[in-house]
């Protein structure tokens, strides 16, 4: 048995994308625009429509590192708080998109020659995508979405650091 997760459910779409996750036994990402209440909001209708609290994972549609990113980390945070005091619309699983986002900047994607004081870009752009990848998994991210190889290499060599004992 094999399963996939389908996404992103909206508020305005979230019917279609549920029904076709339900008949055929998918999990499925409900996305809100980096707002609490309305990623609460969309879980509900997506349960209301029988489907499993065990079977979604959040995607706040967080910004990268410099464009939104506090308020992404705030807004993370306050929802990993509300899972521990009991909240069950807020405790599943965040997904985040972060080299999608981390590329959009333009200190991740502009040449050395457009800003030669930024340093070389082939270092700078995978950089920026780690640190955006780090800030993310210190709120409580569970699932990222990564873009280039040496990021990953990056971010998996922090995990392994933070899970070390002593």
């Amino acid at each position: 048995d094999e399963n996939c997760l389908f996404g992103d459910a909206t508020e305005k779409n979230y019917k279609t994308l549920t029904a076709a996750c339900l008949a055929d036994g998918h999990n499925i990402i409900g996305e809100s625009p980096i707002d609490i209440n309305i990623a609460k909001q969309v879980n509900i209708l997506i349960s209301d429509m029988g489907f499993d609290v065990n079977k979604i994972v959040i995607n706040p549609t967080i910004g990268a590192l410099g464009y939104g990113m506090e308020y992404a980390y705030s807004i993370m945070e306050r929802a990993r708080l509300a899972a521990l005091i009991g909240d069950k619309m807020l405790s599943m699983p965040f997904i985040c998109f972060v080299g999608q986002e981390a590329w959009r900047a333009k200190e991740a994607k502009a040449s050395a020659s457009e800003h030669p004081e930024w340093g070389p870009q082939a270092q700078r752009g995978p950089v920026w995508e780690a640190t955006t990848a780090v800030s993310v998994v210190l709120c409580g991210a569970d699932i990222l979405v990564m873009r280039h190889p040496k990021a990953v290499e990056i971010i998996r060599g922090t995990i392994e650091s933070l899970m070390k004992k002593g």
